[in-house]
């Protein structure tokens, strides 16, 4: 006589997907698990825990939305920018040193030996939920001076919302940034 595998333990964690926060890994969990499993009514439990999975994304992604809107978060946020722009300066600068002059483009700063250094060239300025690009930056034609700045809320250059490095005037002095017109 064949023993049933009992099913309410696939159940449980089909059901613990719906908690908040950990339950998009128990509902991928107890989907696999109702995938590859022989229980009875194990493709019910993968599509509870699917469902619960799919709804804590939903979730996280309307929290998200809703922090965006936030004054103090747009606050903590553009100065988290100003802060990641003031360290691509730097690396410009060591680049110059290193090489006698800046890049062409900041993806340099994605290859060895640069990317080991974990310099984030990525503007999110526009808000976390749009797809990110790299921080406006432009060489001048004499290779000397380079301009650099994140697009800000509004995603376009050149209006009042861009952000500039948050650098203290020695630095800005002894380097070749040149900050807003």
């Amino acid at each position: 006589m064949s023993k049933t595998k009992r099913t309410w333990p696939l159940f449980v964690l089909a059901g613990s997907s719906f908690l908040p926060g950990l339950g998009f890994f128990f509902g991928v969990a107890a989907a696999v698990w109702g995938l590859i499993s022989d229980r009875s009514r194990a493709m019910l439990a993968a599509a509870i825990g699917a469902g619960g999975a799919l709804l804590n994304l939903i979730g996280v992604v309307l929290l998200m939305w809703h922090f965006e809107q936030d004054p103090a978060f747009v606050s903590a946020d553009q100065q988290g920018t100003r802060s990641d722009l003031a360290q691509v300066v730097r690396a410009l600068e060591g680049h110059r040193r290193e090489k006698g002059r800046y890049p062409e483009e900041l993806t340099v700063f994605t290859k060895p030996p640069y990317s080991l250094r974990l310099i984030n060239i990525q503007d999110f300025s526009a808000g976390i939920i749009r797809w990110p690009r790299d921080y406006h930056y432009e060489l001048a034609s004499d290779g000397q001076t380079y301009t650099l700045f994140a697009v800000g809320i509004d995603g376009q250059p050149g209006t009042a919302d861009d952000l500039y490095p948050d650098l203290p005037d020695s630095a800005a002095r002894h380097s070749g940034y040149r900050g807003p017109r």
